[in-house]
């Protein structure tokens, strides 16, 4: 009897063997269906069909990763200050966090600055004053970025300065910059990265800026830039 029940053993023990090969093949060949869509849809579908996967940490991590794409592209397609708070809350440790944070700082300081500027203006009381030339507002910006280039021994600064980003390191900084500089030879080649230290609410950063012949210029690189979801903000010398 027990030699009977042998066989039948033999044989249960290889379609066992056959079936979890043919589950292991299928799981495979799924995730690489998923790995060459790399949508989210297509992790979401993987992890549905096999939610035991070996690959399934893998794929919820590109899943998290997607999304942060997305997010950052939204809000720096809006640019506005309620765009980076929103994508700060949802990914407060994305590498693009610390970028969010000091945009969301510009915002606050333009719109303190221009707070202080009307109720200056509207408690100005207006006073009759005998007609004297007066310098053209370009003259006296220019006047103004001059002096304070010479105090601080540097030579005046011509044109627009873009920010391509804001690093805890100035070693971090001068990475990104290789980094951008080798993918990016045709719009950066030719220009010169500088590194300004700064201090904002999230702690010491080094802004990595490059120099632009024009206002044009500038809008235009980070037109470009952005297309990449790539941090570029035009900002004053």
């Amino acid at each position: 009897m027990g030699t009977m029940r042998k066989p039948g053993l033999y044989l249960l023990a290889i379609t066992l063997g056959a079936l979890a090969l043919a589950s292991c093949a299928h799981e495979s060949a799924d995730w690489k269906s998923a790995s060459a869509a790399d949508t989210t849809e297509a992790y979401q579908q993987f992890l549905q069909q096999h939610p035991a996967s070996a690959q399934a940490q893998q794929a919820q991590a590109r899943i998290k990763q997607l999304a942060e794409v997305r997010d950052w592209q939204v809000a720096t397609s809006a640019d506005t200050r309620a765009a980076y708070e929103s994508f700060v809350a949802q990914h407060a440790d994305s590498q693009w966090a610390q970028e969010a944070r000091i945009r969301i700082e510009n915002f606050a300081q333009n719109a303190a600055t221009a707070t202080a500027s009307n109720k200056s203006a509207s408690a100005t009381p207006a006073v009759s004053k005998p007609a004297v030339a007066q310098p053209s507002a370009q003259k006296v910006v220019a006047r103004a970025s001059t002096q304070r280039a010479s105090a601080q021994g540097q030579a005046p600064a011509q044109g627009r300065f873009v920010q391509l980003g804001a690093f805890r390191s100035k070693t971090r900084a001068e990475s990104e910059w290789k980094q951008l500089s080798a993918k990016f030879p045709a719009q950066l080649h030719s220009l010169k990265p500088r590194y300004v230290a700064g201090k904002s609410k999230a702690g010491h950063t080094y802004r990595l800026e490059v120099e632009m012949s024009s206002a044009a210029d500038a809008r235009g690189l980070c037109a470009t830039l952005k297309k990449h979801s790539l941090a570029c903000v035009p900002v004053t010398a």
